[in-house]
């Protein structure tokens, strides 16, 4: 069996995994959450209906808050690791703005004669242009 190979991460990025594995937990806590919700519904209507005594739903309603103990440990740990990566992703340096990238065209038509038939063909380039601001001097990168 071979090591997990591990991506090369920067440290925003690892961040950014971070807060989405924590997302990720959040949902699926609310999952849990949301199925021991439906049993105690399920219980309630249990006891409406005299499907269920007193003692079963009083050791149903147990069972429920025991499972309930551990989304809320995890809920907790979850808190804290938001707090941690939140306060790393306030401790980055500031990502500088990208310079604004425009997009141009060049059209190009041409037609030629063979044998007396005109053969016409369009062409379009398209460029992207970034306009960097140096000591009021414009240059201009195509790219």
């Amino acid at each position: 069996m071979s090591a997990p190979e591990i991506p090369e991460r920067t440290q925003e990025e690892a961040l950014i995994d971070l807060l989405e594995s924590i997302a990720l937990e959040e949902t699926a806590l609310a999952h849990i959450l949301n199925a021991e919700g439906e049993k105690i519904q399920a219980i309630a209507q249990m006891m409406e209906d005299g499907d269920i005594d007193p003692e079963d739903a009083i050791e149903q309603q147990e069972a429920v808050m025991k499972m309930l103990r551990m989304p809320i440990k995890k809920q907790m740990l979850l808190q804290f690791k938001l707090e941690d990566v939140l306060d790393f992703l306030e401790d980055l340096p500031p990502v500088p703005p990208e310079p604004p990238i425009e997009v141009q065209t060049n059209t190009v038509t041409a037609t030629g004669f063979f044998n007396n038939i005109a053969v016409t063909d369009t062409a379009t380039a398209y460029y992207n242009v970034e306009v960097v601001e140096e000591n009021n001097n414009e240059e201009v990168n195509v790219q």
